[in-house]
């Protein structure tokens, strides 16, 4: 073997460790953002988490009181900016700017044939304005810390725009286009967005409360993801080296016609 392919051989890339660091995770009382609240704080990361119901936080907390770590929970609906607004504030009290923002909390929708504006209306301001809003006070604190990450969890919608969820397929589209635009904003101030948008994932955006028998054997099967599959995703873009930037993860089942 030559020298040069030893060197090779040997490279390990500089991952980022996450030991330490403070993460908001939106909508992290069910699904997708309770398994990835609950993974990053194996790994050490100081965990906020927020939802709009009481009961499902409660849940939700008691999961990281059995991981361990530095934690603490509110509800808030992001629907409104005030309450985002508090949410960021009382990050800053208890643990500081923040590091990690993932951008998870979101809601269904139909299509607006079937919607009245007002529901419509809603849906928006969760799914962007929320979303949004959220970026904006999170950038303002990775700023003065010389940089960050946000991970905005989209869905494989905004590309197979599925009949019938016009609503919701535009709200997922817009969350690829706004996480560009400001990435390319933000690249030299050492900010990174990354996009991961997932198939079809047994968490209650597929019904309330979800078919928790047809929803097992569907990710048995290689039909459905679980939630811990998307919070894996997003761990790997979290901990990728600081000269890389990972620009969108589409993770969808085995199994699931696209």
């Amino acid at each position: 073997m030559t020298e040069q392919a030893s060197e090779k051989r040997e490279f390990e890339p500089e991952l980022q460790k996450l030991e330490g660091k403070v993460a908001l995770v939106t909508g992290g009382t069910s699904g997708i953002g309770r398994a990835t609240a609950n993974l990053l704080a194996k790994h050490g990361v100081k965990v906020v988490i927020y939802g709009r119901h009481e009961q499902e936080l409660h849940d939700a907390l008691d999961d990281l009181e059995r991981t361990g770590g530095e934690f603490f929970g509110l509800t808030a609906d992001q629907a409104y900016e005030d309450q985002i607004i508090e949410v960021f504030q009382k990050v800053k009290e208890r643990f500081g700017d923040i590091d990690i923002l993932v951008n998870n909390a979101a809601l269904p929708a139909k299509s607006i044939l079937d919607m009245s504006y007002d529901e419509a209306l809603y849906v928006l301001r969760v799914n962007i304005l929320g979303y949004l809003t959220c970026m904006r006070e999170a950038i303002k604190m990775m700023r003065d810390k010389g940089g960050g990450q946000i991970v905005n969890v989209g869905s494989m919608s905004a590309q197979v725009r599925e009949v019938g969820s016009d609503v919701y397929v535009a709200t997922k589209a817009a969350i690829e286009a706004m996480s560009e635009s400001l990435r390319k904003n933000l690249a030299d101030q050492n900010i990174r967005i990354s996009v991961i948008e997932p198939g079809m994932v047994g968490t209650n955006l597929h019904g309330e409360p979800p078919d928790v028998e047809s929803q097992v054997d569907a990710e048995a099967e290689g039909q459905m993801l679980e939630a811990e599959d998307i919070a894996h995703a997003i761990h790997y873009a979290l901990t990728q080296p600081l000269r890389s930037s990972v620009l969108e993860i589409r993770v969808a089942p085995i199994k699931q016609a696209l």
